[in-house]
């Protein structure tokens, strides 16, 4: 800590005095807790104020269910066993040639 020494007007002293017998603290411990409110409050108001948390919220997305804490159940799917495997150039849906034969992919 540092000391300083400031002078402030009567009724400063004469509310500080009061406060801190109110508190039944010091003065001093009074002023640094006063001192470090104002300036969390301005540093507070800075930061609000700063163009960077405007980014805040751009990357809401849709309302799918899909959140940080269930996104590898949709990247990393569980259910590989019960699909076919297919090759690359295989599509995903079979095509019919005919009711009687077995379905064609292309």
């Amino acid at each position: 800590m540092k000391r300083i020494q400031t002078i402030v007007e009567e009724w400063h002293y004469q509310w500080l005095y009061e406060e801190a017998e109110r508190q039944q603290i010091s003065m001093a411990s009074l002023l640094r807790r006063m001192l470090t409110e104002a300036i969390e409050h301005q540093q507070a108001a800075q930061t609000l104020s700063d163009p960077i948390f405007g980014i805040i919220g751009l990357g809401a997305g849709p309302v799918d269910g899909i959140t940080s804490e269930n996104l590898d159940d949709y990247l990393y799917r569980t259910d590989r066993e019960s699909r076919p495997v297919l090759k690359v150039a295989e599509p995903s849906t079979p095509v019919w040639e005919s009711a009687y034969e077995q379905p064609v992919y292309r």
